[in-house]
């Protein structure tokens, strides 16, 4: 089995055994190296210091050539079991004693070498000079064998080899138990990885077995299980919600090439995923719009995300409207890989549409025809108030003019009830011009054209206010006149607006000792309002829906006069002025009328008001 076969424990088992072998052998070699050198250089001194006592000891037998002294010299070496040969050699060479003497002459070098030592074959050789007062009387020659240096080897590799294999069998068992701290961790991630990729089951962890390296690597594993656990949850949900979509939702590579086709592209289009995914999407452009899906993707390229309503081909050659939204696909560090397109089927609504249309055109002929023919009613209708009213001035004023001439010639002439009743007519006249001039006003109003000017409207406030003084002169009335802006409007009509407005406040006032009238302007509603404000009578809001319709009174004739057309001709000529009018009240806590008009200034901050007179706060008019 390859190395690269091997599972984790045996692996981690055999690297330590490698290292435990070769740390032993390096340790048991040097030492046994160290040892070795160490004893052949104490077997080189000791030979040494032999060779140098023996050729002391046979100097003399030497000097004097006496062999019998020399061969006892020498047999002295046999207390050095070592020294397997000996010789002693005269000042020319020739060899003189021998040892052990029953060796040959031929075992014996024949002529002595230079002084030192030497190995061969598995000997010490020596040679020591045999001097006396630095003069050499001749050589020694010692041969000593090396057995019990290969003695200490064997006796040493034996002792290695016991050590090797004690030690070595203690490091199997401890690399065998040890390793599974290191092992176990990384089967169980295994086995783990193993049951996630064959069951697609990322609910499944890993067994944390220690808080080292290999715990942090199994919590970051885990943790990678749960995202994955998550991203699978949500990919499933997204793919099941892509899949139930009515809608065609498809992606595309930056080409145009399909690589994801849902339901409901299958139901609108025609085409099954196994037709579409890695065809082109140019096969559903519609032929009049060739270049149309080259720039949608060009638009996608540009990180451009853009709604677009268009035509594509079905797999029948049948004509589709679409509304169709494309958006680029981006990865992880934001870079566009792909274009996201999905498509509704909005055939029904152009239908739909278009049949509206048709259905607007004909509406739109029929409010045509039906507002002119309400514009020509209103027209013959204002003509014959504006006639009806002028036709009965004439005998009004002949009524007016006879019963005054009656009250003030006849005056004495008349019993009570008849003089009584002379001024019943005479009021009903009176009455009665009224509401033919307010009827005249009020045809007026929709028949006159407009003359828009830019108009300051503090300047009608003021000359309404100044027209009134003479039916004011005996009323405590306090005017209190905001600073307005000015207006592109008709003045008069506008002049009719506040007249209006101003007669009634002063008129409601009336039961008041000291009235209020407030002529102001402020924000409501994001609008900017004017308003007329009175501390007077009010009225009841419940009928606030009737203030602006003609003869719509909320007050008695015997309470408070008037004919019911004034603010009706109010809201007219504010309608004609692009705005709208409306009041607020409760009985007995006076009234306001707001009205907008069109291109009126927001309100500016202004000082407040100076007091005048008798301290009542005001910037404009009087009482």
């Amino acid at each position: 089995m390859k190395a690269k076969q091997l599972s984790i424990k045996r692996k981690i088992i055999t690297v330590t055994m490698l290292t435990s072998t070769v740390v032993l052998a390096v340790a048991i070699g040097s030492f046994m190296a160290y040892d070795l050198i160490s004893f052949r250089e104490s077997m080189i001194r000791n030979l040494v210091t032999v060779a140098q006592l023996t050729a002391e000891d046979s100097t003399a037998a030497v000097a004097f050539g006496n062999e019998k002294d020399a061969a006892d010299a020498l047999a002295k070496l046999h207390l050095e079991p070592q020294i397997v040969a000996a010789a002693l050699y005269n000042h020319s060479g020739k060899l003189f004693v021998t040892y052990p003497t029953n060796l040959a002459a031929a075992s014996f070098p024949a002529t002595p070498d230079a002084n030192g030592f030497h190995f061969q074959e598995g000997h010490l050789l020596l040679f020591q000079n045999v001097s006396q007062d630095n003069k050499l009387l001749g050589h020694l020659y010692l041969d000593s064998d090396m057995r019990y240096f290969y003695q200490r080897v064997k006796i040493y590799s034996a002792i290695a080899a016991l050590i090797m294999v004690a030690s070595l069998t203690v490091a199997l068992l401890l690399a065998n138990s040890l390793q599974k701290r290191i092992s176990d961790p990384i089967i169980a991630l295994a086995d783990t990885a193993r049951v996630v990729s064959e069951r697609r089951d990322y609910s499944v962890r890993a067994p944390k077995l220690s808080p080292d390296e290999l715990g942090i690597l199994t919590d970051a594993f885990n943790e990678m299980l749960t995202r994955i656990e998550q991203h699978a949850i949500t990919s499933a949900f997204l793919s099941s919600i892509v899949e139930s979509s009515n809608d065609a939702i498809i992606g595309k590579d930056l080409t145009g090439k399909v690589v994801s086709w849902n339901a409901g592209a299958e139901r609108i289009f025609g085409y099954t995923a196994g037709e579409m995914v890695g065809a082109s999407i140019e096969r559903l452009v519609a032929p009049d719009r060739p270049d149309e899906e080259r720039r949608i993707l060009e638009n996608a390229r540009r990180g451009e995300t853009h709604i677009y309503e268009t035509i594509r081909i079905r797999k029948d050659n049948t004509p589709v409207d679409l509304s169709l939204a494309v958006s680029p696909i981006r990865d992880a560090h934001g870079g566009i890989v792909g274009v996201s397109s999905i498509a509704r089927d909005i055939t029904e609504r152009k239908l739909a549409e278009e049949q509206i249309l048709r259905l607007n055109e004909e509406l739109e002929h029929r409010v045509q025809a039906r507002t002119a023919e309400l514009t020509a009613a209103n027209q013959e209708l204002e003509a014959f108030t504006y006639s009806v009213a002028h036709d009965l001035r004439a005998p009004l004023r002949h009524i007016d003019a006879f019963t005054r001439i009656l009250q003030e010639d006849f005056a004495g002439a008349f019993p009570p009830e008849a003089a009584q009743l002379l001024g019943t007519i005479r009021r009903g006249s009176e009455n009665m011009s009224r509401l033919v001039n307010d009827l005249l006003n009020l045809a007026h109003v929709g028949r006159q054209e407009m003359k828009q000017e830019r108009t300051a409207l503090n300047a009608v406030v003021e000359e309404v206010i100044t027209e009134m003084k003479r039916e004011t002169v005996e009323r405590d009335i306090e005017w209190r006149v905001a600073d307005l802006p000015s207006v592109d409007c008709d003045p008069g009509l506008l002049k009719q607006v506040f007249a209006n407005l101003l007669s009634n406040s002063v008129k409601y006032t009336r039961p008041r000792k000291h009235a209020v009238i407030e002529i102001g302007l402020r924000a409501m509603n994001d609008e900017t309002v004017l308003f007329v404000r009175d501390n007077g009578v009010g009225f009841n809001m419940k009928y606030a829906d009737k203030l602006f319709g003609v003869f719509q009174r909320l007050h008695r004739a015997e309470e408070f006069e008037g004919t019911g057309v004034g603010l009706a001709i109010v809201e007219r000529v504010i309608k004609r002025h692009g705005g709208h009018i409306w009041a607020e009240s409760e009985l007995d806590q006076g009234a306001t009328f707001y009205f907008t008009l069109a291109g009126l200034d927001a309100p500016k901050k202004s000082p407040p008001p100076r007091t005048r007179g008798t301290g009542v706060p005001s910037n404009r008019g009087g009482k």
